[in-house]
């Protein structure tokens, strides 16, 4: 069984959905999953692999390498999450603004 299929299976047990449901919400056929763990597709499409993610929350490397930690995993996908936050807040601020946040940033980072 593919990796990926295994990852996303997770993903959506730990939540309570369904891999069908799941699959509707984001706009793909269910068998585009049902094919993965199969065998027949060898790997999901970047843009599939992508709307996935955002419906997790969580990267997309992580859909691809299944580390056996879930930990870890959960970890990454966190602050990935907060990455992400960060980059949807940064869109309606001002270039005065971006600079001013990069400049804090900045200084944070290299204590």
């Amino acid at each position: 069984m593919d990796s990926t299929y295994v990852r996303i299976k997770q993903l959506c047990d730990a939540r309570g959905i369904r891999l069908s449901a799941m699959a509707q919400d984001i706009g793909i056929r269910s068998s585009v999953f049902t094919e993965l763990k199969k065998g027949r597709t060898r790997q999901l499409s970047a843009r599939t692999l992508q709307k996935v993610a955002d419906y997790f929350g969580v990267s997309t490397d992580s859909l691809l390498e299944s580390s056996g930690d879930t930990q870890a995993d959960e970890i990454r996908d966190a602050l990935y999450a907060k990455r992400r936050l960060l980059f949807d807040m940064s869109a309606k601020a001002s270039d005065e603004t971006l600079d001013t946040i990069i400049k804090i940033v900045g200084a944070l980072v290299e204590q």
